[in-house]
């Protein structure tokens, strides 16, 4: 008679392991994919204000092969190196006024990001399942010397 209480309860055990672990996966899937998201949102934020932090030297890098890119690829370049684990069109980032400014002039370097969530429960709250922000920083150029 004992061995059958015990059975039973193990039968009851799974079952009601059965219905929760849904609900926990789901959760901690949640909480992974808003994780990603708020990584992604502090590492653009970041790269975008160094980029911005790099435009108002007046400088500009060098593309590898001994030639000397435009200060907005420049700028654009240093946002690809600093966000480099992130998957970023540069085509949806902005450079104001486009060639970087001259001496003492307000640069501001905006870009447009689409995050892509993955969880099915997350998804549904954003159309398409995916979420579009704006980060832009804006500063004063210091007074460089030379064409910009």
């Amino acid at each position: 008679m004992r061995a059958g209480r015990f059975n039973c309860r193990r039968g009851q055990t799974m079952i009601e392991f059965a219905m929760v672990i849904p609900i926990v996966a789901l959760l901690f899937m949640g909480i992974f994919d808003f994780s990603r998201f708020f990584y992604t949102q502090l590492t653009l934020q970041h790269a975008i204000h160094e980029a911005t932090r790099f435009a108002v030297t007046g400088a500009a890098l060098d593309d590898g092969q001994g030639n000397t890119m435009s200060r907005a690829e420049s700028i654009k370049s240093v946002i690809t190196k600093e966000a480099i684990a992130l998957d970023l069109d540069v085509n949806e980032l902005i450079v104001d006024p486009a060639d970087g400014g001259g001496p003492s002039e307000v640069v501001t370097v905006t870009g447009n990001f689409e995050f892509q969530f993955v969880t099915p429960g997350v998804s549904t709250f954003f159309p398409g399942g995916k979420y579009d922000f704006t980060v832009a920083t804006a500063m004063k150029n210091e007074p460089f010397t030379g064409a910009p």
